[in-house]
């Protein structure tokens, strides 16, 4: 009798697990439960669509027959209620009860709304589904002015997405730079300067208390007492895994869910993976939610083995985000922030308006972060460093090793060769 697997999700992670599944299970009978509808799509190209420049079917990473061809059903629209797994079954909001032999939580993460008084009288938008980036890309399409209420990862995407479409702009971030989860403060001023030369607003260390109506345009109070006005309003303010349906479940929640090396929780047959799992750091073994593409790939694909009874082991999540945001590009790797023990080993010359690139070594004089602030070319290097980084390589013998410049061939030649 073949193996019914049930995948809750329908993004990068579950996907992954079909993979990783039909690599050594072509028979099983696998559903993949989607609280939204239609097929699968790229969440990190949502900003490319907002600003035009693709369609929503450049979106779609799956189309209906890609299902269909190998194998998977996909029920759509439907929330899961609850997981019963002592019965092995996924209950539905719509009462639907689905039976499984093996389950696999992918459900990502869902926004965070921020205690903002008056936002829920106004009109306001995400960037985080489908339907959000349709939303937005409306809204956006009817603005002049707009203020993006958060500066980190999801809130800088979309405020490159409205500054293409010639939208001014104010951005609101409590820390005292952007994309304070990615860059320390050396790289995080050398951005700031770069959002502002392209004319945007920028409110840093500040907090939006209240937003209003005000005829067809949003009054925004920050707690300082400043007011201003806009056409829109987006925010982007966080996220968290989604996983708020498991309380009752028994299996094991901390900030996601909890899972060991083969991404199983501690319920029998029950794996879970993407940003929804909370795994151990590739560095420290801590637990951590790292909730970034390549890494649900990497979770997902090895969930999808284990669940058909073959062993791969999860080595551990790393952190890593390259992006272009404002003509700039940035990128971070690991624990890219010193900490006790830790010693740092700038490439860039001190002071330079140009770029910033900055490696972190442990107290062994292991290569444990960097992060960087430049032109692409930088990431030629950074590729480099993400390498001997998962190789565990000493910085003496990366800085013995390495070129003068990052050429094509220094990078080729610092490759491992596997």
């Amino acid at each position: 009798m073949s193996t019914k697997y049930v995948l809750i999700g329908n993004s990068a992670a579950a996907l992954a697990a079909v993979d990783g599944i039909r690599k050594f299970d072509k028979q099983g009978e696998i559903t993949i439960v989607n609280r939204e509808t239609g097929p699968a799509y790229s969440r990190v190209a949502l900003p490319y669509y907002v600003a035009g420049e693709m369609t929503l079917d450049d979106l779609l990473i799956r189309q209906k027959p890609d299902y269909q061809k190998i194998g998977v059903s996909l029920v759509e629209n439907e929330n899961v209620k609850a997981i019963n797994a002592s019965a092995k079954q996924v209950e539905l909001e719509s009462g639907k009860k689905v039976s499984y032999d093996k389950l696999l939580i992918a459900t990502g993460s869902e926004t965070i709304v921020p205690p903002i008084q008056g936002l829920s009288s106004i009109p306001h938008h995400y960037l985080w589904t489908l339907e959000d980036a349709i939303g937005m890309k409306k809204a956006a399409e009817r603005a002049k002015t707009a203020v993006v209420i958060g500066g980190g990862f999801i809130g800088m995407l979309a405020a490159e997405a409205l500054r293409k479409l010639k939208i001014k702009l104010t951005i609101v971030e409590m820390a005292p730079i952007l994309l304070p989860q990615l860059l320390d403060e050396g790289a995080g001023n050398l951005f700031l300067k770069a959002v502002r030369d392209e004319g945007v607003t920028v409110k840093t260390g500040a907090l939006v208390s209240a937003v209003a109506k005000k005829g067809d345009a949003i009054e925004v109070t920050l707690k300082s007492g400043e007011t201003f006005t806009v056409d829109m309003a987006v925010v982007a303010t966080g996220v968290r895994p989604h996983a708020a349906f498991l309380q009752s479940s028994g299996i094991t929640l901390n900030k996601g869910v909890l899972v060991n090396e083969y991404l199983q929780t501690n319920q029998a047959d029950v794996y879970a993976a993407g940003d929804v799992a909370e795994t151990k750091d590739f560095l420290s073994a801590d637990r951590s939610i790292y909730a970034i593409w390549p890494t649900a790939i990497d979770q997902g694909r090895a969930a999808g083995v284990n669940m058909t009874g073959k062993r791969q082991e999860y080595p551990g999540s790393l952190g890593m985000n390259v992006v272009e945001l404002f003509n700039v590009t940035l990128a971070q790797l690991g624990r890219f922030r010193e900490g006790p023990g830790d010693s740092v080993k700038m490439l860039s010359s001190k002071g330079s308006e140009e770029s910033y690139r900055k490696v972190v070594v442990d107290k062994n004089g292991t290569l444990v972060g960097a992060v960087y602030v430049g032109d692409e070319n930088g990431v030629a290097e950074m590729g480099v460093i993400h390498s001997a980084i998962k190789r565990r390589e000493k910085w003496q013998g990366f800085k013995d090793g390495r070129q003068p410049q990052f050429t094509y061939g220094a990078v080729m030649h610092n490759v491992p060769r596997y």
